[in-house]
């Protein structure tokens, strides 16, 4: 089980990295070349931390569903979704450099691109680790 929940984890992380990059430049492309953060948040940030989340998140999933037998799988769910919800205080709390133009869009660049690891880890969750 834990070797799967792994491979959950490194799969989800890097397809979650591969959304971030895409929505990003989607995100430049819509905003007309207005608005650029390449020089504060770059492609291996958004692998980086997605890889770390996904990782942490199935090395949780597998302690919970140990230690808690019946509840586990819900009990990780709540707090992998909370944690995603926390996470995004950090893109509102983020101190950017002061040439950059337009600071205040950082935000809707970054905020949806920290649910891109718990959905996607939700999504391939079933493909990997059976319902028992």
């Amino acid at each position: 089980m834990f070797k799967r929940a792994l491979f959950l984890g490194v799969t989800a992380g890097v397809l979650s990295g591969l959304a971030s990059t895409i929505y990003a430049e989607v995100f430049y492309w819509a905003n007309a070349y207005y608005v650029d953060f390449s020089s504060f948040v770059t492609t291996s940030m958004f692998f980086g931390a997605s890889i770390f989340a996904c990782i942490l998140a199935s090395v949780g999933f597998w302690l919970a569903d140990k230690l808690l037998a019946k509840t586990g799988r819900i009990i990780f769910n709540f707090i992998f979704t909370l944690f995603s919800f926390v996470s995004i205080l950090g893109a509102f709390s983020a101190t950017l450099p002061l040439d950059l133009e337009f600071p205040e869009m950082f935000p809707s660049l970054v905020v949806p691109m920290h649910f891109f690891p718990a959905l996607i880890w939700f999504t391939l969750q079933p493909v990997f680790i059976k319902s028992e």
